[in-house]
């Protein structure tokens, strides 16, 4: 059974991707964030392992790993991954990261979490 529902587990995992890209997310910062983060594959690392480094609670990670389908040693990482690489790609845009920063999870959030 999970534990939170994915609307919370998609705003977490956002969230904490995305606190490294800017302190306070403006359209404008977004795509900045989001071109920078394409153009340099040390700092898209630096922001994964910031973001797996988060203070990830057990029930997210314990929903993270059922909603990618790995281990729970795996989830955060992976899901830091998927998560910096489709706002790098341009997959993952502000409005993605607003709509899911009020709760709103589109299927689009959750293929890119599951690699699809």
């Amino acid at each position: 059974m999970l534990i939170l529902s994915y609307r919370m587990l998609a705003v977490a995992i956002v969230a904490a991707a995305l606190a490294s890209c800017a302190t306070q997310a403006t359209p404008e910062r977004y795509k900045a964030a989001s071109t920078a983060l394409e153009g340099s594959a040390a700092l898209r690392a630096k922001t994964i392992a910031h973001c797996v480094q988060h203070k990830w609670r057990k029930e997210t990670i314990e929903n993270l790993a059922l909603l990618l389908d790995v281990s729970e040693s795996k989830a955060p990482a992976l899901g830091c991954q998927r998560v910096i690489n489709g706002v790098a790609s341009g997959r993952l845009t502000y409005e993605d990261f607003e709509k899911t920063r009020r709760g709103d999870i589109t299927a689009k959030v959750v293929k890119v979490l599951q690699g699809r």
